[in-house]
């Protein structure tokens, strides 16, 4: 997608179509003079009730009067007194889907600078911009004959937006939203084709074209390191687990390091507790560690003022002969051991040797990421992620990321009652507490391998996949938290 910027009038525009705003009491968004062009079609239309303003209503106009543009998308906002910079992105991204539907090549946007009262101007283009890159992305597939309808020239019509804010909205809006969209891609490949020798190769791949550095520990690496839970996880299956770091070293003359973990399991049966439903989705339990591989390729591309080490265990969980057993005892790289009572709530394991791993190689704040627990699904749905912390400013700064970029989270308690819920007989802690508090177990039991070090804990199993088409989000992956994670480690340029 080829973007172009305009600081002349939308009708001098040589374009297929372009998107103006309006909101539910028939205000048009600085596009007056454009209904006098149109010679006062719009405001019939809405006079009429034909066109409401409602988000994510789009209209489209023919016929522009003999002018350049032969199309006009008019695009709801909603609520006149709550258009916001997350509405413009779901209206732009639902007009721009329907422009690429309708066969459009090139598309002129009209940046609403208003917004620039309330809002960074650079805020509102970025956004503008993830609305087309996100809302437009087609997922891949493997059909012998492909239909897909693509955007190729896009115009910022940014009257009264100051050019250098332009360009840095377009430049992060790009990265944030491509960012996103490379998770995307991952959390969609099938497990046949993202094994963990190919999700490797993706990394490597990635760390050549942000010049990261990465390493890779391999099976034998692993046991001399006492990394037993990702290696008991990985035993049922034919390929052997690896345990991969990225690091990007932006401030090399600073201690702090940010520390991402990505829950890396390509394919999830269940284990030897074979799960009941869903089987064929597994393949999404990777999606924490596409996430975590998104916002390292978004780091590497805007190279901000800061260190930060991604750790990834991969593997998948499987069950033949050897594969590990409900009642088993094992040891981790922490130095705890950990009786397993559910093969199913091995996310947890694998975490808790990346974790460890992580703090060991130096990340002084933690969050990890993984699509932990189907209770937070059931609690939340596909609307809201879940947040568990043992420092409440550290969840605090988490909270805010994912507010700024519109992604939700909600923080779940961590009551001293709930680590009763852990305790085993056998072992310094059990993997699996019974059927209360599912999804609050998972952090609590993280808890126990980061100590005093700042972690955030999200689970993201509801919000990695979108039932539907609904504003930014296609049917399918959608990236999240991408963008949260990359606004912690470049909340500005």
């Amino acid at each position: 997608m080829n973007w172009k910027v305009s600081h002349e009038p939308l009708g001098s525009l040589i374009a297929d179509a372009a998107v103006v705003f309006i909101d539910d009491a028939g205000g048009l968004m600085e596009g007056d003079r454009l209904d006098e062009e149109l010679r006062s079609q719009i405001s019939q239309l809405v006079h009429d009730r034909e066109i409401k303003g409602r988000l994510g209503e789009v209209t489209v106009l023919h016929q522009w009067n003999n002018k350049p543009v032969s199309k006009v998308l008019i695009a709801g906002l909603g609520k006149a007194d709550c258009a916001d910079l997350s509405k413009v992105r779901h209206a732009v991204a639902v007009a721009a889907r329907k422009a690429a539907s309708i066969g459009v090549k090139s598309l002129g946007i009209l940046c609403p600078s208003y917004l620039t009262k309330n809002d960074n101007a650079a805020d509102v283009i970025q956004f503008i911009v993830e609305g087309v890159e996100l809302g437009t992305y087609q997922h891949h597939s493997y059909k012998s004959e492909q239909n897909r309808h693509t955007l190729e020239t896009i115009w910022l019509i940014s009257n009264g937006i100051r050019k250098e804010a332009v360009q840095v909205g377009l430049e992060r809006g790009q990265v944030f939203a491509r960012a996103s969209n490379f998770a995307r891609f991952l959390t969609h490949e099938p497990a046949n084709r993202l094994t963990p020798e190919t999700f490797v190769e993706q990394i490597d791949q990635l760390a050549e074209r942000r010049s990261l550095t990465v390493e890779v520990k391999k099976k034998a690496e692993l046991e001399e390191l006492g990394m037993h839970a990702l290696l008991a996880v990985s035993q049922g299956s034919r390929y052997e687990p690896v345990m991969v770091t990225l690091s990007y070293r932006g401030a090399p003359d600073q201690d702090e390091v940010l520390g991402f973990v990505g829950k890396g399991i390509t394919y999830d049966s269940g284990g030897i507790q074979l799960k009941k439903e869903l089987l064929d989705i597994m393949k999404i339990d990777m999606a924490g560690a596409a996430a975590v591989l998104g916002a390292m390729d978004a780091i590497g591309a805007l190279r901000p003022y800061i260190n930060v080490l991604a750790v990834i265990p991969i593997c998948e969980n499987m069950i033949d002969g050897k594969a590990y057993h409900p009642g088993d005892v094992i040891d981790t790289f922490a130095g705890y051991t950990v009786e397993i009572t559910h093969t199913d709530a091995e996310g947890r394991l694998i975490l808790a040797d990346g974790l460890a791993y992580a703090k060991s190689l130096g990340a002084t704040k933690l969050i990890d990421v993984a699509t932990l627990t189907g209770a937070v699904y059931t609690t939340f749905g596909n609307e809201a992620s879940a947040l568990m912390t043992n420092h409440v400013d550290w969840g605090q700064e988490v909270l805010q990321a994912a507010k700024v970029v519109g992604e939700r989270i909600w923080e779940l308690p961590m009551y001293e009652e709930y680590e009763q819920l852990m305790e085993s007989d056998l072992a310094d802690i059990k993997n699996f507490g019974g059927m209360g508090a599912i999804s609050i177990q998972g952090g609590v039991f993280l808890q126990k391998f980061v100590g005093d070090t700042p972690w955030v804990h999200l689970d993201v199993t509801g919000t990695v996949i979108s039932p539907r088409e609904r504003g930014v989000f296609v049917k399918g992956a959608t990236g999240s938290p991408v963008r949260t994670l990359i606004q912690l480690a470049v909340p500005s340029c």
